[in-house]
């Protein structure tokens, strides 16, 4: 478009009010005169000239995204009533799978282990040395029963042999006691290391702390209640809730996207993704940008999403139209550099420019404030 500036001449307004009226009385009718009222206004205004020209007229949307991440660890206690001793990381910290995020109080539970440990571990070794003790009682038993009865009766055997029954006996009851020691020592360990690495959790992911809830270290624990989230800003997309203009993208096909604000600022493209399974929800990936750092979960962007746009067409600016009962018109100058109305019919309204389809020829100019 060409601007030029320069002074009007305004020229004196002429308002006509005309009044007729009639008034019926008897047969005859008596018609009033025409009023005329004259307003002078001889000052000169500032304006611009404007010429018609061919050029490209869209209509864009403006949609805002944000960006959400894809994956995400949601941290929470699997029991309350336990002091939170430790936070290890705080909003912004990078992490990765295996690092400790949290300890919750742990008294005496590692001492309770160690000596459990400490126990199984006996009795286990016990329990192993139960088979040769009991042969060596049987031995005992049976050399004592020979080498102390030279005349060996049958009451000696009977009593020979009830000895080795008891022997036998006293050693299933022993193997029966470890056993049940054994068994409740493991479950009861088994239970406190549950509850030793309930207390310790741990990043399942790599990524970044999105949120850490206030005042969370010293804190009681609440069951399920979630107290931190971690995310994967490198697995992100960005999401919109325009379903009214869903039909306007189309698959793998770029639009303009743009940050203002943050270290990702900049112009970017994406491309819509999933179509199918849109809703009330549209996402979009990255597919061109800026080579800056990483885009932070929630950072908005704006998406120029084009609705219409008719190319190389007469069009003028939006400000050099006017409208007087929905119908559009330009101001032109005549050869004394008056303005005159010219009525004309225009087509797409875009964001800048106004197509104009009849009325004007390329390269008229008219007036623009």
């Amino acid at each position: 478009m060409q601007y030029r500036r320069t002074k009007i001449k305004k020229l004196n307004i002429i308002t006509s009010l005309l009044l007729t009226a009639v008034l019926a009385a008897g047969c005859g009718t008596v018609e009033e005169e025409n009023v005329v009222v004259i307003e002078n206004e001889t000052q000169e205004s500032s304006y611009g000239l404007v010429a018609v020209t061919r050029d490209d007229v869209i209509l864009t949307k403006s949609i805002t995204a944000t960006y959400m991440q894809l994956k995400e660890q949601t941290v929470s206690f699997d029991a309350g009533g336990r002091r939170v001793s430790k936070v290890y990381v705080n909003p912004g910290d990078s992490v990765k799978a295996g690092d400790l995020l949290i300890e919750l109080s742990q008294d005496n539970l590692q001492e309770q282990i160690d000596e459990l440990e400490y126990r199984i571990a006996k009795n286990e070794l016990q329990l192993g040395y139960l088979d040769a003790a009991e042969k060596f009682d049987e031995q005992s038993a049976y050399n004592n029963f020979v080498y102390n009865n030279p005349n060996i009766s049958e009451d000696d055997v009977a009593a020979y042999q009830k000895n080795q029954d008891s022997i036998t006996q006293s050693f299933v009851y022993k193997r029966e006691d470890l056993n049940d020691e054994l068994e409740f020592d493991r479950r009861k360990l088994a239970s406190l290391k549950n509850e030793y690495a309930s207390g310790h959790i741990y990043s399942t992911m790599d990524g970044v702390v999105y949120t850490v809830a206030d005042g969370l270290e010293g804190s009681t624990s609440k069951k399920d209640e979630v107290v931190m989230t971690i995310v994967d800003n490198a697995s992100g997309r960005f999401e919109t809730e325009e379903p009214d203009y869903a039909s306007y993208f189309h698959e793998g096909e770029p639009v303009e996207m743009k940050i203002v604000y943050g270290s990702a600022s900049g112009d970017y493209e994406v491309v819509p993704v999933d179509m199918a399974s849109w809703g009330e929800k549209q996402v979009f990936e990255v597919f061109s940008g800026p080579d800056n750092e990483g885009i932070d979960v929630g950072v908005t962007a704006t998406i120029k999403l084009v609705l219409d746009r008719h190319d190389q067409v007469l069009s003028l600016p939006v400000g050099a139209i006017y409208h007087a009962d929905g119908k559009p018109y330009v101001y032109v100058l005549d050869e004394n550099d008056f303005r005159q109305i010219v009525w004309i019919e225009t087509g797409l309204e875009g964001d800048d420019l106004v197509e104009v389809t009849s009325g004007l020829n390329e390269g008229d100019k008219v007036v623009y404030k």
